[in-house]
């Protein structure tokens, strides 16, 4: 019998993937995925894999073909405790939704038999430190949620990294979380607009090593596409 595909339900996320004949019905994918996602704190919009693009001079070709290949074999990358830094001092040229798209082909694939837990997390880091900074007067769901998820979570995406300067308190406490997770093998990439000497200055001596050293770096220098 032939399979018939309906008209795209507008509203649901993932229809664009998905082959399921009757969006009105119960979906297991979705919903699981749903729960995953909600666990990773990514927003609904951030859930749909957004295309990207070269620009003319295909700069960027080398390293799109190397961050395709992690993200297709991404379940050995989070295995083996990957770790990626991408940066360029351009923004809006796929950083954050290269990041994305690993947590997105990360949970594609381990959603059907994975418990409904925190497996991934993507944590903006300037909004992480403003709730930080708040949550001393008034305790933040954000920050509790980082909290109790970010040893265990299998991949974490630190975006935004040293874009504002650190206080002693702030530093510490990232510095504590990534070398905790270092110890786990747990993996973690990172997202900067940053040259590699002006993180240096952001972040110090030792958080430095920790996203740059012992990270694999992408610099990105494709132009700035969030107008298109």
């Amino acid at each position: 019998m032939e399979k018939v595909i309906l008209e795209e339900n507008k509203n649901c996320w993932l229809c664009k993937e998905c082959n399921h004949i009757d969006c009105d019905k119960f979906c297991l994918r979705r919903f699981k995925l749903d729960c995953l996602y909600n666990e990773a704190l990514v927003s609904l919009k951030q859930r749909t894999r957004i295309p990207l693009r070269l620009d003319g001079d295909e700069l960027d070709k080398d390293n799109f073909d190397y961050l395709s290949t992690i993200e297709k074999n991404i379940l050995n990358f989070v295995k083996e405790g990957g770790s990626l830094y991408i940066y360029s001092s351009t923004t809006g040229n796929g950083k954050t939704s290269w990041a994305l798209r690993m947590i997105q082909s990360y949970l594609n694939k381990i959603w059907y038999d994975s418990e409904l837990v925190c497996r991934a997390l993507f944590i903006n880091v300037p909004r992480y430190l403003l709730a930080l900074k708040d949550n001393i007067s008034e305790k933040s769901e954000y920050v509790t949620h980082i909290k109790e998820n970010v040893l265990n979570a299998d991949l974490v995406v630190w975006d935004e990294v040293g874009t504002k300067g650190l206080t002693q308190f702030e530093h510490e406490n990232i510095l504590n979380i990534i070398n905790a997770r270092i110890d786990l093998g747990k993996a973690n990439i990172y997202t900067s607009n940053l040259s590699d000497e002006e993180l240096h200055q952001a972040v110090g001596d030792r958080l430095y090593s920790r996203i740059a050293i012992l990270s694999d770096g992408v610099e990105l220098f494709g132009s700035d596409k969030r107008a298109l």
